[in-house]
């Protein structure tokens, strides 16, 4: 276990010192905290580490045998000890990765299989002779969170005569909306779970199903459904045709999974050749993630800011403020990938973690708006909360004033944050902003398939480190099954198990 108590001196020497007096020293500084690879960029200048503080990061990860880890991960091994799994996101975008070379073969075919099927719907009517013009991927999680995201973002590459909406909530509405104004005939469903028991997910399914079957009987119901799954049978017994029933491993965990066959809707509706580009994106990132020495590498430099901010200056959030109207959704993807992984209480042995140890509260929203709703907290409130910013390197050279005004306001945030105000007209210390606040700025070259793929793999990546460096599992998430347990319960009419508050609630709601 890396003992995080070895850089309290550092934080001891730093936490004191001005922001603006570190971002001045510059030279290797500036250069130890600068990053590219993969089309992304992070520049960390205006964070409270140095040197020496990123030195003793670097012989923490040693001394856990970080290299070994990371390898492990890559191979296929059982880095998921609570569950005895691997963790095969990184397999999945390089299948040679894997020392099971037959486990990588399926791999592949499940990956050709998803491509396969998004080339026949482009080229030929699949439902009874009616083209698909709408997709509803039904899924909660990271079946739902990764592909919204990723369609939100790269929807402008995708098919033109092709439109994706998404189901993920209970509320009857939800699904109401996404089939307002569809064709039953022109309409596919995609059902994403991994264990094809999912509440949400099934409740939506019957529900989408009963939809279409009013319309067209059962048969063309049938015909409008695929699935993705690591339980393929549970969805052929579900009644779904197994040839447009596809297989991922239990290895891929639900919010690692869109690179899987879990990214089924995006296959169809962006089209394999878009995927293709996503993955070659986040393989390059996976490359730089395994060769980079560790003061070079970005993944861990991205770990180590925010163990830092958290663990050692116990700033328990962080704000992801996304400078780029088609990255809106990324707050919301890594709230899930960070929070569910890294929202832990004990280590690998089941040894408590220290104080503020574990991963952040992330959240944040779409850049400039967020600068007229929150900021406010951001710059003047008594918490000092460190920002991603997160921005398009492409809208510096654009003839759009507007794009040129978007980025101004993101390093003039930056720049407000560290700099502070000084109090001193007529409204006294209402207008003082106390400065030194930290932040990060993480820029794409441009809008593309490969760099939003390598920025999710950062991030991936990122998570990873954190574990190895916090010595806890991120790839479990035991505390998601409690409450679905209790709702079942409910919904069975079994109420023993409740407090007397809450039997009078159920009381109330009429159970």
């Amino acid at each position: 276990m890396a003992d995080l108590s070895a850089l309290k001196s550092h934080a001891a020497r730093l936490e004191n010192v001005s922001l603006s007096e570190l971002v001045a020293q510059g030279g290797s500084r500036d250069a130890a905290l600068q990053f590219e690879a993969a089309g992304v960029s992070l520049d960390a200048r205006k964070q409270r580490l140095d040197e020496a503080a990123l030195g003793a990061f670097h012989a923490l990860l040693e001394a856990a045998d970080f290299e070994a880890k990371r390898e492990a991960l890559y191979k296929g091994a059982i880095v998921n000890t609570t569950e005895k799994r691997p963790a095969i996101h990184a397999a999945i975008r390089n299948p040679d990765l894997l020392t099971d070379q037959e486990f990588g073969e399926e791999v592949r075919m499940a990956r050709i299989s998803t491509r396969a099927f998004a080339a026949t719907m482009k080229q030929m009517p699949i439902l009874d002779g009616h083209p698909v013009k709408r997709v509803v991927n039904i899924g909660i999680g990271g079946s739902d969170l990764g592909p919204r995201f990723l369609y939100d973002a790269l929807h402008k590459f995708g098919r033109k005569d092709v439109e994706l909406k998404f189901v993920s909530n209970l509320d009857p509405a939800d699904l109401e909306d996404a089939i307002e104004g569809a064709d039953p005939l022109t309409t596919l469903f995609c059902v994403i779970s991994k264990s094809f028991t999912t509440q949400e997910t099934l409740m939506n399914a019957r529900a989408a199903h009963a939809w279409l079957t009013s319309h067209l009987g059962k048969a063309g119901a049938d015909a409008r459904f695929a699935a993705a799954t690591a339980a393929p049978q549970k969805a052929i017994a579900f009644g779904l045709d197994p040839s447009k029933v596809f297989a991922f491993a239990e290895g891929v965990g639900g919010r690692y999974s869109v690179w899987s066959a879990a990214g089924l809707c995006l296959d169809l509706v962006l089209g394999p050749d878009i995927m293709d580009r996503l993955l070659d994106g986040a393989r390059a990132m996976d490359e730089h993630f395994a060769s980079a020495p560790l003061a070079q590498n970005m993944p861990v430099a991205k770990a180590i800011i925010d163990v830092w901010n958290r663990a050692l200056l116990g700033q328990n959030s962080r704000c992801v403020g996304a400078y780029a109207s088609r990255l809106q959704m990324l707050p919301n993807y890594l709230q899930q990938l960070e929070m569910e992984s890294l929202g832990k209480s004990v280590t690998h042995a089941g040894q408590p973690l220290g104080e503020h140890q574990g991963g952040q509260i992330v959240w944040g929203g779409r850049g400039s708006d967020v600068q007229h709703s929150f900021f406010q907290w951001l710059h003047q409130s008594t918490d000092r909360v460190p920002v991603d910013f997160i921005g398009l390197r492409s809208m510096t050279f654009s003839d759009d004033e507007r794009a040129k005004a978007l980025i101004a306001n993101m390093v003039a945030q930056s720049a407000a944050l560290m700099q502070g105000r000084e109090g001193d007209d007529e409204q006294g210390q209402h207008r003082h902003m106390p400065g030194g606040r930290a932040s990060s700025i993480v820029m794409l070259d441009e809008l593309s398939p490969e760099t939003v793929g390598a920025l999710v793999a950062l991030h991936e990546h990122k998570v990873f480190t954190e574990a190895v460096l916090y010595d806890l599992n991120p790839f479990d998430q035991w505390g998601v099954e409690l409450g679905k347990e209790l709702a079942n319960s409910i919904l069975s009419g079994d109420q023993s198990r409740f407090d007397p508050v809450t039997q009078d609630l159920l009381r109330q709601f009429n159970f």
